[in-house]
C-alpha cells in the first residue's frame, strides 16, 4: 500500500520546543507582581511602602506582599515580603520593623526573633498614645515615663509614696498644658496654680460644653478628680505597697489618655464619621512637615481633612 502524504498545514509554522525539554517562561516583572496579590489592601500595602521610605531611603520599592498573618498573645502580626532594587526583606508589623533576609533568610526566625526584640523594646517605659497626643501633651507625658520607671525600681514604702508624688506633680503639669489648649485661663477669678480640682472643672466645662456632653464632662472630672485624691494619699501613705502605687499611676494614665483623646479630636475638629466611606475610624495625625497641624485620618480609605489654606492679604 501506498503512504498517504501528510498535508501540510495551512499558516505559518509555529516551532514547538525541542523534544524531550520544557520551556519556562520568563519572571514576571516585580512591577507587575502587585496585580496578583490577594491577601492584603492596597492601603496596607501603601503603608508598608511608606515605612519602607522612611527605614530605606536610598532603596527603590519594587514589590510588598503579605506572606504571613500570626497572632500571639492578643495581638496580631503580619509579615511582608519586600523587594528593592537593591536588596530583599521582612517586614515584621506590631510594633513594625525591618530586618535583611540577606541576613535572616527564615520567616520563621525571623518572628520569633522580633517578639522577642519587641517585647525587651517594650520593657523600657515610652510614653503612651499617638504621636499626635504625645505632642500635645509632650511635659506630661514625659513626666509621667519618669513616674512608671520609678514604679519599676521601687521596692519600699517611702518609694512607693514618691510615686505619689511624681504622679501628683503629673496631674499638675496635665493642667498647665491643658490650659494652654482650652479657654479655661481667661476670666478674672482664676484658681491658685495648684488647685487642681478647680481647674479640672474648667478645664472640662470649656472642652466638653452643653447638654450634648454632660456625660463625657461628668467622666472627664470624676476620673481626674479621683486620680488626684488617690495620688495624695499615696503621697502620705506610710505603710503604701507596690499594689497602691500601680493603683495610683495606672489611674494616673488613664486620665491623661483620656484628655489627650478628647483635646486631639477637638483641637483638629475630627468628625465623627467619613465623609467619603462614612467609616468611624477616625483617628487624628500630627504633621510637623506641613506646618505643625493636626489632620484628622480615616483608618477605612485614607482620606484626610486638612484646614482651609489661609488666603494672602492683597496689598
Amino acid at each position: 500500500m501506498k503512504a498517504k502524504k501528510k498535508r501540510k498545514a495551512s499558516g505559518p509554522t509555529i516551532p514547538g520546543p525541542p523534544e524531550g525539554e520544557c520551556i519556562i517562561p520568563p519572571a514576571i516583572p516585580k512591577s507587575e507582581l502587585h496585580k496578583l496579590a490577594f491577601r492584603h489592601s492596597e492601603l496596607e500595602a501603601q503603608a508598608i511602602r511608606n515605612y519602607m521610605a522612611g527605614q530605606a531611603r536610598d532603596e527603590k520599592v519594587l514589590h510588598v506582599e503579605k506572606v504571613a498573618s500570626e497572632r500571639i498573645l492578643g495581638r496580631e502580626h503580619d509579615v511582608w515580603d519586600v523587594h528593592t532594587d537593591k536588596e530583599r526583606w521582612w517586614v515584621v508589623t506590631s510594633p513594625t520593623n525591618l530586618y535583611s533576609q540577606t541576613l535572616m533568610p527564615s520567616l520563621d526566625y525571623t518572628l520569633s526573633f522580633h517578639i522577642g526584640l519587641m517585647a525587651r523594646v517594650e520593657a523600657h517605659r515610652e510614653p503612651e498614645g499617638s504621636e499626635a497626643e504625645q505632642e500635645l501633651l509632650l511635659v506630661t507625658n514625659r513626666k509621667l515615663v519618669q513616674a512608671s520607671e520609678a514604679f519599676d525600681q521601687a521596692d519600699e514604702a517611702e518609694e512607693f509614696q514618691a510615686v505619689g508624688m511624681q504622679c501628683r506633680e503629673c496631674l499638675l503639669t496635665l493642667i498647665r498644658e491643658l490650659v494652654d489648649e482650652s479657654e479655661s485661663a481667661q476670666g478674672d477669678d482664676l484658681p491658685k496654680a495648684a488647685d487642681f480640682p478647680a481647674w479640672n472643672e474648667r478645664i472640662c466645662n470649656s472642652l466638653a460644653p452643653g447638654g450634648s456632653a454632660e456625660y463625657v464632662r461628668g467622666y472627664l472630672k470624676t476620673t481626674a478628680e479621683r486620680a488626684w485624691r488617690l495620688a495624695n494619699w499615696l503621697t502620705h501613705a506610710t505603710n503604701a505597697s507596690r499594689a497602691d502605687a500601680e493603683l495610683t499611676l495606672s489611674a494616673v494614665s488613664h486620665v491623661v489618655g483620656n484628655y489627650a483623646t478628647w483635646v486631639v479630636r477637638k483641637k483638629a475638629s475630627a468628625p465623627e464619621r467619613c465623609e467619603r466611606c462614612k467609616s468611624y475610624r477616625i483617628t487624628v495625625d500630627w504633621r510637623p512637615d506641613v506646618g505643625s497641624i493636626y489632620v484628622p485620618r480615616c483608618e477605612a480609605c485614607g482620606a484626610e481633612k486638612r484646614p482651609p489654606k489661609r488666603r494672602s492679604r492683597s496689598t
